[in-house]
């Protein structure tokens, strides 16, 4: 099972007086940019849903990388070309002229993905607006979580879109550093994306393989310990000093259906079907609904499987 957690020296280096701090102060004074976590020397910032930079530590230094597409026929105003391994400094001092590179290189038809756009947009309204997260119930420990069924083979088995930390608003929940469950999230954009190879059929296999992996509870302590860090440096504010512990009880799979068109039926036909291969899944299946348009997650929001085929039983 693949960790998340950064390893003690390149969490230190991101703290202040560290060597990738310039880099961190960057994303907290920035909302569109979300720095995610990739292993203990390893992690990537992220900008509109692409990688912006991957920052990977090689023996006691780093390097960056942006891809090259993104720089190929990109200028700043000043006539230079970016480098596509840029060092920390320049890069932090370039952040602005790297974003709209990648601007200019998702206008372009076919470049851009709305749902890790608008999968980073729910990290956003959830982790880093202090008001909104505050009072939401869900944060999000990681995206695009990769799960290989072997560590030996490196076999990828799944691609979870996010991987939630659930701890209700409630004052007295939020006391209790053992209060959050995990929850693991899968959004899509459109009823494209409703079917086919990732559709929320093959989703709801790979989250009961995920479940009945012997590797769960390392999986919750990664976890615990990405939300920690997190924590820490700022990303998730307000939660400086949070120090929590997941288990493995009450772990839920979280479909986030964004535009999805009321006069189509797949949604309500698919239901159905997850609704019948998950008879005996000891786990909730929960459908997210907006909060008055918005992607801030609240329990109470949350419909369970019963409830969604009651919502869409006329459109089948």
């Amino acid at each position: 099972m693949e960790k998340r957690a950064l390893g003690d020296k390149m969490f230190r280096d991101f703290q202040e007086g560290g060597v990738l701090h310039d880099l961190l102060e960057r994303v907290c004074k920035d909302d569109t940019l979300d720095l995610e976590f990739r292993g203990e020397s390893a992690a990537n910032i992220y900008y509109r849903g692409g990688s912006l930079f991957e920052i990977c530590q090689s023996g006691t230094s780093y390097t960056l990388q942006i891809h090259a597409n993104y720089l190929a026929a990109y200028e700043t105003p000043d006539g230079r070309k970016l480098d596509c391994r840029p060092s920390i400094l320049a890069a932090a001092a370039d952040i602005p002229y790297y974003k709209e590179a990648m601007d200019f290189h998702l206008a372009k038809p076919g470049n851009r993905n709305y749902e890790h756009e608008f999968q980073q947009l729910v990290v956003r309204e959830n982790n880093r607006h202090r008001d909104i997260s505050h009072a939401s119930d869900y944060y999000i420990a990681d995206i695009e979580y990769v799960y290989h069924e072997t560590e030996m083979e490196k076999k990828t088995s799944a691609r979870f879109d996010m991987i939630g930390v659930k701890w209700l608003s409630t004052s007295s929940e939020r006391q209790k550093p053992t209060a959050p469950t995990l929850a693991v999230i899968e959004m899509k954009y459109g009823d494209g994306a409703l079917d086919g190879q990732s559709g929320l059929m093959t989703h709801l296999k790979h989250f009961h393989a995920l479940v009945q992996n012997g590797e769960l509870d390392v999986f919750c302590a990664d976890c615990s310990k990405v939300f920690n860090q997190k924590c820490e440096l700022g990303l998730i504010p307000g939660k400086e000093r949070a120090r929590i512990k997941i288990t493995r009880k009450d772990i839920e799979l979280i479909f986030l259906i964004a535009n999805h068109d009321p006069d189509k039926t797949k949604l309500a036909t698919i239901v159905g079907e997850i609704a019948d291969a998950a008879k005996n899944y000891p786990y909730p299946i929960k459908f997210a609904t907006a909060s008055m348009m918005g992607y801030a997650l609240y329990a109470d929001q949350m419909k369970s499987l019963e409830e969604m085929q009651e919502i869409l039983g006329k459109k089948v």
